[in-house]
């Protein structure tokens, strides 16, 4: 049976400064990886690698047992430092554009719904260049979460939360996990997981290690 994710061989170079060294990784229905390792080593570099965001000098990168394509993207979900968000949009244009591009048949059910889990509701028809920053990761979220990936790349979900939407993105997590989804994240929030089954991963010199469990 093929892994959700599978990176064999990863090197990546920015610049004249070698960033992955031979990385290699692979990630299973119902898992969630956590990646951890000093600012600079590479963390983010690697997550937009796997998510096909990048491509690495040498290795490979498989998403179901397929080389990454347009029609394999819809069923992975990413959240990076930038948000993917249109400023000149509101809060519910925004969600019911990515639902669209996703193919959902319940659109408007689907962005409704995530409206409500990530408190936004009230604010639906405010344009998105209004929001603060912890509102614009709540919607981030949404955008994310919103078709049910198999595969989830997060890149410092936690930043910009407050306890609540912590408390709420961690059960989220916890209940993608339980329906298969595999996940690939970094974050400083050790303290989000307690609850949830976590293989720890070091990135170290470029490649990765195992790491210990918070």
């Amino acid at each position: 049976m093929s892994h959700l994710l599978e990176l064999q061989g990863i090197q990546k170079s920015l610049g004249h400064r070698s960033v992955l060294n031979g990385a290699d990784l692979t990630i299973d229905a119902g898992e969630i990886v956590w990646l951890v390792g000093p600012n600079g080593s590479g963390k983010t570099t690697l997550i937009k690698v796997a998510a096909g965001m990048s491509t690495p000098g040498k290795g490979t990168v498989s998403w179901f047992g397929n080389r990454p394509s347009p029609r394999l993207r819809a069923r992975i979900g990413v959240l990076l430092d930038a948000s993917f968000l249109y400023g000149e949009l509101t809060a519910e244009e925004n969600l019911f554009y990515y639902a669209r591009i996703y193919g959902l048949q319940d659109a408007r059910q689907k962005v409704q719904e995530w409206l409500e889990r990530v408190r936004l509701h009230r604010d639906k028809h405010v344009l998105v260049k209004a929001f603060s920053k912890g509102m614009k990761q709540r919607l981030a979220i949404a955008r994310a979460f919103i078709h049910q990936p198999e595969v989830l790349f997060l890149d410092e979900p936690y930043d910009g939360l407050d306890v609540a939407s912590s408390q709420h993105l961690t059960a989220w997590l916890k209940a993608m996990r339980e329906a298969g989804t595999g996940i690939l994240l970094v974050s400083h929030e050790d303290t989000a997981f307690r609850g949830l089954s976590v293989r720890t991963l070091k990135l170290s010199q470029g490649r990765l290690i195992k790491g210990e469990s918070p």
